[in-house]
Order: structure tokens, then sequence, then C-alpha cells
């Protein structure tokens, strides 16, 4: 528990959950937005330097955002390598989006610790929220979902052409989403959107499969 408290006292994270198997420590944190990630990444980066013990570093660092928010992907992985130039990070290559980059640096024992880094810049193929790539993920595996999913999406578009209520285009994406799960859960109560997410089997669909393999190397 000492580990647990001092990596959230390190890690600004805006809410963070971490589950523990054995030795084996797994911490789940929201940055806060995109714009926040480079921060959060910098101060894991930080907390290898300072460890004075290898078991106490991060060794492997997965930043998943999505295309709505991260600009361009070029810029956004930039500034995560621009982190590790400052800090004075090895590393074998360059940071590609979905592909792990093994990475060393010194701790306060002058000791090397060696992790790796993977970004996941969701959907891997185009422009869109999160939120978009799972109602995808659900049109492929179902003709009945999809005709749902579009008449839906074609009613959010033009409920407000006034855009009195929908004034930002991820207000938009988040109603569609909405609409599709109002539909599908009818019959549930969510009080938040993290109880639907939880309430779905995304393992099953394989485009959820594809986009986070990966993880199955951590």
């Amino acid at each position: 528990m000492e580990d647990i408290k001092k990596h959230e006292q390190i890690v600004p994270f805006k809410m963070a959950r971490t589950l523990i198997k054995n030795n084996d420590k797994l911490t789940i944190g929201s940055a806060g937005g995109c714009s926040q990630i480079p921060g959060v990444f910098e101060k894991l980066i930080e907390r290898n330097q300072i460890s004075s013990d290898n078991p106490a570093s991060v060794q492997n660092i997965v930043i998943v955002t999505d295309r709505d928010e991260a600009g361009t992907e070029a810029e956004f992985l930039k500034s995560i390598m621009d982190i590790l130039q400052n800090r004075e990070v090895s590393y074998d290559g360059e940071l590609n989006n979905g592909i792990w980059l093994t990475c060393s640096v010194e701790n306060g024992r002058q000791q090397e610790v060696c992790f790796k880094i993977l970004t996941l810049i969701i959907p891997f193929e185009e422009t869109g929220a999160l939120e978009t790539f799972l109602l995808n993920s659900v049109s492929k595996e179902s003709d009945y979902d999809k005709k749902i999913i579009d008449a839906g999406n074609e009613f959010v578009e033009n409920v407000d052409p006034e855009r009195r209520y929908l004034t930002y285009r991820r207000y938009v994406t988040k109603a569609k989403f909405d609409v599709y799960f109002s539909i599908r859960t009818s019959v549930a109560q969510f009080n938040q959107r993290q109880d639907i997410l939880k309430g779905v089997d995304w393992e099953k669909y394989l485009a959820v499969q594809e986009c986070f393999k990966e993880l199955a190397n951590i």
C-alpha cells in the first residue's frame, strides 16, 4: 500500500484505480483530457528517475486517447518524444502509434531502469472520437444494430439545427453514443457513461480486439 500511495502522490491522475495481482500492479488513470497527458507522462518518467529501487519503477506505460482531442497524430507523438529527450531517456527507435517503444533511464542509484511505452490513438485509420470507434465496432458485427446506429446518428445530426444544445462537435458525438445505448439498454438505468461502457462485452468485437491486441504484451 505504501508503494501505491507514493505512486498517487507523484502521478497527478484526475482519477485512478490500482489493481493488484500477486506482485504485479496495474494503475488505470485519467489525465483529464489529451492536453494533460504529456504532464502526467512526464511525472511517470520522473518516478523512474528518482526511484531508488527497480521494482518500484513503472515498467509499461500505455497512453490511450482519440483523434478528436489529439489534434494531429504527429504533433501528439512529438510531444511525448520531446519529453523523452528532455529527460535524457534512451530509446531504441521512433514512437509510432500502436507499436511498443523500449526505453531506459538512470535512476537515483545510477542503475538502468528499462520500461516500454505504447501509444493507442484511436481510431487508427480515421479522425474520430473513441465513442465513434466503439459504435463502428458494433456496426461491423451486426447489420441490425448498424441500422439503429445510422438512424440515431441521422437524428442527432438534424434534431438541433440551431445548435442551441449541441453547441460543440464533441457533444454531437457523445449524443450519438447515448442515443444508441438508450435504445439498446432502455430497461437498465445508468448513472454515468462509464456504467454503459462496463456493461458491454467489448472484447467480443473484432475491431476492438485488433486495436488493443498489443496490450497482451504487457
